[in-house]
C-alpha cells in the first residue's frame, strides 16, 4: 500500500516565503557578514601592539577592548546568519527575534540620534535617521497580519 504525503501545511498548496520576508531574510545575512568582517578587524587590529613601550599599560587595556568587540560582533554576526536562514523557512521563532533585534537597533539608532544632535554631524544624523525609518519599516512589514499568517505553521 502507497501513502501519499501532502503537505500538511497548507492542504494541496505549497507553503511560499513572501518576497519582503526574503529580502529581509536577505539584508539580514548581509548584516551578519558585516559583523562577522568588522569582528575579524576588531582581532587582528587588537593584536597589533598599539602605542610607545611607556604606554604598555594602555596597549594591554586597548588589545582587551578590541578582543571583547571582535567576540560582540561574531556573536551578532552569528545571531544574524542563524535568523536569516530562519526567516526563509519561515520559523516562527525567526520573526519574533527579527522584531526584537530591529527594536534594539531602532532604540539604538534613537538614542544615537540625540547624541548626534548634541554635537551636530550631519553625516551621523542622516546615518540615524537611515536606520531608525529602515527598522521602524521592517517593524511595521513584520507586525503586518499577512506576514504574521505565513509564519504559522
Amino acid at each position: 500500500m502507497q501513502v501519499e504525503h501532502t503537505n500538511s501545511l497548507m492542504a494541496g498548496r505549497e507553503r511560499r516565503t513572501p518576497i519582503g520576508v526574503e529580502i529581509l531574510a536577505a539584508l539580514m545575512a548581509l548584516a551578519g557578514i558585516l559583523f562577522v568582517i568588522a569582528g575579524i578587524i576588531f582581532f587582528i587590529s587588537g593584536s597589533k601592539d598599539v602605542g610607545a613601550p611607556q604606554a604598555r599599560g594602555f596597549s594591554a587595556a586597548w588589545v582587551g577592548v578590541d578582543a571583547a568587540a571582535g567576540v560582540i560582533f561574531l556573536i551578532f554576526g552569528g545571531l544574524h546568519e542563524v535568523v536569516a536562514i530562519g526567516l526563509m523557512r519561515l520559523r516562527a521563532a525567526a520573526r519574533i527575534l527579527s522584531i526584537l533585534l530591529f527594536g534594539v537597533s531602532g532604540i539604538g539608532a534613537c538614542l544615537g540620534l540625540t547624541a548626534t544632535l548634541a554635537r551636530l554631524s550631519y553625516t551621523a544624523l542622516a546615518w540615524n535617521i537611515a536606520v531608525a525609518v529602515a527598522d521602524a519599516v521592517a517593524l511595521w512589514y513584520l507586525l503586518r497580519p499577512q506576514v504574521k499568517e505565513a509564519f504559522r505553521a
